[in-house]
């Protein structure tokens, strides 16, 4: 009897072994999460150090299940319904200080990214970026999603539990004219 691949790396490249109509309950990456290589045929690279990405497969019932894995290892968290709960599971893992981390602004549509960039960079451990290390963002507006590499060294941008207040527009002068 084969032994099941454990791990990211060894189940996704597992799962590109077999012909893609036989790869129908078979874990493998989530397409757009760190790991995931741009073609069938491209190998997925192992990490040397712990990275979380999630992993993905349909049931016979057609529903998906994730749950958080390592590209540095062959660890792998409990299946999970939402996407937002393996992503934090693989960063338990992989960063367990991180849900200890500032929640910050998110970087200005326009204006000085790099002045921003260095404030983040104060924020947060020497190096943290470096290593793939999550932010913590403040969103209006953002359902709470993580977002896969968005941070500023390619890790996740991960959605604070505190959103932005909703901005109050009050009508101008002008424009309560046009509603008489």
């Amino acid at each position: 009897m084969t032994e099941k691949p454990c791990g990211a790396v060894a189940r996704h490249t597992f799962w590109q072994s077999l012909p893609i109509d036989e790869t129908g309950g078979v874990w493998c990456i989530l397409i757009n999460q760190p790991g995931h290589p741009r073609g069938r045929l491209v190998p997925v690279e192992e990490t040397e150090e712990h990275q979380p990405t999630v992993l993905a497969r349909r049931t016979p019932e057609r529903k998906q299940q994730r749950r958080g894995a390592c590209l540095g290892c062959d660890w792998e968290g409990p299946d999970r319904r939402r996407l937002n709960d393996a992503i934090e599971d693989a960063h338990d893992h992989a960063f367990p200080d991180w849900r200890h981390m500032p929640s910050v602004l998110p970087p200005p549509p326009y204006g000085d990214r790099l002045a921003w960039l260095e404030r983040v960079a104060k924020a947060y451990p020497p190096g943290w970026f470096q290593r793939g290390g999550p932010i913590i963002t403040m969103r209006e507006e953002s359902n709470g999603l993580h977002w896969a590499m968005r941070a500023p060294g390619g890790g996740y941008d991960m959605a604070s539990s505190y959103q932005l207040p909703k901005k109050e527009v009050t009508p101008t002068a002008t424009q309560e004219s046009l509603l008489d």
